[in-house]
């Protein structure tokens, strides 16, 4: 799959997860997308990065608390899941609270179905929380 397919699945899949409010930044192919539930706004829990520097998906696993660690042990999860080491791809600064998963580890269905679980459940415990 090239990255271009893998933001495009991606997009659909995150709006599918339930009522999504998402915003586009205005010069660059980044999304970010909220959840919408009555009774209150939700940090963001997902933002697509389709810029060249970036190329990945961000889950923000703990928004808001910038001295959490529970990115850093999710961001181990994936990548055992899915084979890669984040810092050997990408050299940008990695925040502790979020999650990143490059669009170019996701070469097949199989891994692109693995992601969607993935995210499937880190949204079931982001919404619940």
């Amino acid at each position: 799959m090239n990255e271009l397919q893998v933001f495009s699945e991606l997009h659909k899949f995150l709006n599918g997860l339930g009522s999504m409010n998402y915003t586009l930044a205005p010069k660059s192919l980044t999304l970010g997308y909220k959840p919408f539930l009555f009774g209150g706004g939700m940090p963001k829990f997902a933002t697509l990065y389709g810029e060249k520097r970036y190329n990945c998906l961000i889950l923000h696993v703990d928004p808001g608390n910038q001295g959490s660690l529970k990115g850093k042990m999710i961001q181990k999860e994936i990548q055992a899941l899915l084979h890669f080491d984040i810092k050997e791809i990408r050299s940008f600064t990695l925040k502790k609270h979020e999650v990143y998963i490059p669009f170019e580890v996701i070469q097949n269905k199989e891994k692109l179905e693995l992601l969607r679980n993935f995210v499937r459940e880190q949204y079931e415990i982001f919404i619940n929380r």
